[in-house]
């Protein structure tokens, strides 16, 4: 699937999985655009990725959001694949007001779902546009195992990425409706990350393992990730169709787990998924 990528814009490409994603990726000779809070990140990547292109935006500001992505576009008519990948995670209980500050749940919701939808409905019509055309256009969502198969220990996390596997879902069935060249140019893609090794949960990493007890389990180590997320980004379909998933993992076991149950459902009512 690679092959089909010549320019994409990474949201969240300053650390973790966005970070490497975004290093593989130039490595392979794409075009790359990450964003990010915080600019002292992406100068760094800058000057070390020569060619890599940067823009700062804070995704939850959603009165600015529009103007970024229109920006974006003007200033990269060809863009053709879009990553979303930016994201947080607390871990409290919903029993226990002491447990996350004030507007943390908010800021968790508007930072995993809101900006993640926003930022689709911004750059779903220009890729459309491209595929329609017979340009292939690929889009990238970041869910999670969480996503998948939810745990009390991070509660706002999991439905948060409920909700963008949900996202991956309709965006799918709402392209049937764009016409034939449409559906064999324009791939959504769900990235359904295990529990990787990235500083994401680095402040509450000890005690959700002590919660857990002898059924903690250890990260997967980050760059272990990276390898196998492209080595399944290049795999396809039994039928021979690109991915409409890359899971790795437990990321995997949640995607076929779900794919034949509640991927039989929607197969039964004919609708795509």
């Amino acid at each position: 699937m690679s092959s089909r990528i010549n320019t994409i814009l990474i949201v969240g490409g300053t650390t973790g999985i966005g970070e490497q994603l975004a290093r593989r990726f130039y490595g392979l000779g794409k075009k790359v655009i990450i964003t990010g809070r915080r600019q002292s990140g992406l100068a760094a990547l800058a000057q070390e990725l020569n060619g890599l292109e940067t823009r700062q935006f804070d995704i939850t500001n959603f009165a600015t959001l529009p103007t970024h992505a229109a920006g974006i576009l003007k200033d990269f008519p060809n863009l053709d694949a879009v990553l979303i990948n930016a994201g947080i995670q607390k871990s409290f209980s919903f029993f226990d007001p002491t447990s996350i500050a004030p507007g943390e749940v908010e800021r968790e919701m508007a930072a995993n779902l809101i900006a993640p939808t926003l930022l689709v409905q911004a750059f779903a019509p220009h890729l459309l546009s491209l595929a329609t055309k017979g340009t292939p256009a690929t889009l990238f969502v970041t869910s999670s195992t969480l996503g998948l198969i939810p745990m009390g220990l991070w509660p706002t996390y999991s439905v948060t990425k409920a909700g963008v596997h949900a996202l991956a879902l309709t965006l799918r069935q709402q392209i049937t409706f764009a016409g034939e060249e449409a559906k064999k140019k324009f791939n959504v893609v769900e990235i359904v990350p295990p529990y990787v090794d990235t500083g994401l949960d680095k402040e509450h990493r000890d005690a959700t393992n002590a919660a857990q007890g002898e059924h903690a389990f250890p990260p997967m180590p980050l760059q272990e990730y990276i390898d196998q997320f492209f080595k399944a980004l290049e795999e396809t379909e039994k039928d021979g169709s690109l991915k409409k998933e890359i899971g790795v993992g437990t990321g995997a076991l949640a995607i076929q787990t779900w794919r034949d149950s509640f991927g039989k459902v929607y197969e039964q009512w004919g609708m795509a998924t």
